[in-house]
């Protein structure tokens, strides 16, 4: 049970503090928690602030992003369980501004709001919802958004054109006026002066049993006599208490949900975790990590019904590791048979799964062949990297990324970049960026196979030639003609000044990491067999799309 919250910023600045249980005072606990933390601090600190005679409080904290959220509870309270509700109000922030990263200005121009979100997700110290798209329903305070991000509105709906991409200019014109036509249908209602007498009215109406009508997905039958009665007005009164929703047996969709137009979006994305140490030839890591991802813009109370092959064949570790989420009837997934779900609104993970992979099992992009070789007679340096894909034939990869680490070579060679680098690819082209010191070999579309198809890189340096540059300064000082003109940086001084300071500093070795996506293709060959869409009600055409791909995680790479 949580007694106070805060969030503080990076340097332990408050941002935003709530008193939930009546403490006396919100300014020692933060001080105390600014004493007690230290970095690698465990997420639990325990010790009371100075003249607190009980002494019984505990400081439970995550830090995301820049920021961390404190929870102070009692000892006695389930420091999980706290962990938990940190977690998902850091998400419920996030998935409501519509950011991937929080950051101190956004909190702080955005107060009310935070604390609006405190408010509805937790009273009294207990948790009651943290569902973004079910509280976005109710919750309509206008987010103070920087420049950057005012052209797009933070409420916006993303079509199957920013999931499927457009094939042609006509096809993403058609999309641009389906996505404004559904984010007028979308739009919160107005909160101006006529429009907030008359859903004023419209209340007194109600409780007085004097409705003007029955009202069904968010459509009002009859008007009121003014003739100002509308859909948006219908639907803002509809959904103005969130306590009628969390109590109800579908607590995670809101009643009165209309669109022009049914679409359902279901994609099957896998992430393959991997980590080798290529002189050595040990596989540290193969993990298939995989989540259901939806879209849902469906009218009224819609009941999905999707067949995935694990499930139907019962597969041990898909069914050990799987996690749904609470819309989903877990009977039918225990006896082997389709899902059954109501959706929410908006964005949502239906599940999730993660799958071992045996360290014999070949990785997604190999590679099989990375060497070095030097020239000191020729003053060359030769370096050689080879891939060779591992998936379906009838697949190709729509983005193959490979960056090769320089580091280490700079430290072992004198590279002189006074003479331009040398490339040879059988597939793509290499880029050179001095400042990080990496080659990106941007190989494009691969297609798929078992080993037989093969990819290489060849890429040539200079080593300095002591001889050769003392011969061309004499030859320079010796001239009576002009030295060469030089119009902008040099490369060499430009890789000088970046890296300056770099010798003395313990550099760890940078692995080779690669970035790949694979349309169309699961590499645990879990299949979404068909998805249903039945609203006996409304009894719409709606239109499902299904789709798949597998993408290379955070961490893929080959330690050299």
């Amino acid at each position: 049970m949580s007694s106070i919250l805060y969030i503080l910023s990076e340097t332990l600045e408050t941002l935003v503090a709530r008193n939930l249980r009546a403490v006396p005072s919100l300014e020692q606990p933060a001080a105390q928690f600014k004493r007690l933390y230290h970095k690698g601090a465990p997420p639990v600190l325990r010790g009371g602030y100075p003249g607190d005679l009980e002494d019984n409080w505990a400081y439970v904290y995550i830090q995301r992003d820049s920021l961390f959220f404190v929870s102070v509870v009692g000892n006695d309270a389930d420091a999980v369980e706290t962990l938990h509700y940190l977690e998902q109000f850091y998400l419920l922030l996030r998935n409501y501004f519509d950011v991937k990263v929080l950051d101190k200005n956004l909190v702080l121009d955005n107060t009310v709001l935070v604390m609006e979100l405190l408010d509805e997700s937790i009273d009294f110290g207990f948790v009651q919802v943290t569902d973004a798209g079910l509280i976005r329903d109710y919750i309509r305070v206008k987010i103070n958004l920087p420049e950057l991000h005012t052209t797009q509105d933070p409420g916006s709906i993303q079509l199957e054109d920013d999931l499927y991409g457009s094939e042609s200019d006509e096809e993403r014109k058609k999309a641009e006026k389906r996505r404004r036509k559904q984010l007028q249908e979308r739009q919160p209602a107005r909160t101006t002066k006529q429009e907030l007498g008359h859903l004023r009215k419209k209340v007194m109406q109600t409780w007085k049993g004097k409705g003007s009508g029955k009202k069904h997905a968010g459509v009002s039958q009859n008007s009121d006599n003014d003739g100002e009665g509308d859909d948006e007005d219908d639907d803002t009164f509809m959904n103005s208490d969130i306590a009628k929703t969390t109590v109800m047996a579908v607590s995670w969709r809101a009643k009165g949900i209309h669109y022009a137009k049914n679409e359902f979006f279901l994609d099957v994305i896998e992430r393959v975790e991997y980590a080798m140490d290529y002189p050595s030839q040990t596989v540290r890591k193969n993990v298939i990590h995989g989540e259901i991802v939806c879209k849902s813009f469906l009218s009224g109370m819609p009941e999905l019904r999707a067949s995935i092959n694990k499930i139907l064949h019962q597969d041990k570790q898909f069914l050990a590791s799987c996690k749904f989420h609470q819309c989903v009837d877990l009977a039918n997934v225990a006896e082997g048979k389709e899902i059954t779900f109501i959706p929410p609104d908006g964005d949502f993970v239906l599940c999730t799964y993660d799958l071992k992979r045996h360290v014999r099992d070949q990785p997604v992009i190999k590679m099989s062949r990375f060497e070095i070789k030097a020239k000191p007679a020729k003053h060359k340096l030769k370096m050689y990297v080879t891939i060779e894909p591992h998936f379906k034939p009838t697949n190709a990869t729509s983005k193959l990324n490979v960056r090769i680490p320089l580091g280490r070579l700079f430290r072992e060679y004198r590279i002189d970049l006074r003479r331009p680098l040398r490339f040879k690819c059988d597939s793509g082209k290499v880029l050179f960026n001095v400042s990080d010191d990496f080659l990106l070999w941007e190989v494009g579309a691969i297609k798929g196979g078992h080993g037989e198809t093969q990819v290489e890189m060849a890429v040539e340096f200079s080593l300095f030639d002591q001889e050769a540059y003392d011969r061309e300064q004499e030859e320079l000082r010796n001239s009576m003609n002009p030295p060469p003109l030089v119009t902008g940086p040099r490369i060499e001084e430009i890789h000088k000044q970046v890296h300056e300071g770099d010798e003395s500093k313990e550099l760890k070795p940078e692995p080779l990491r690669i970035d790949f996506e694979i349309p169309y293709s699961t590499l645990s060959g879990t299949n979404v067999e068909y998805l249903k869409i039945s609203e006996p009600q409304l009894q719409y055409q709606s239109f499902p799309w299904v789709r798949s791909r597998t993408v290379n995680a955070d961490e893929y790479l080959y330690s050299l």
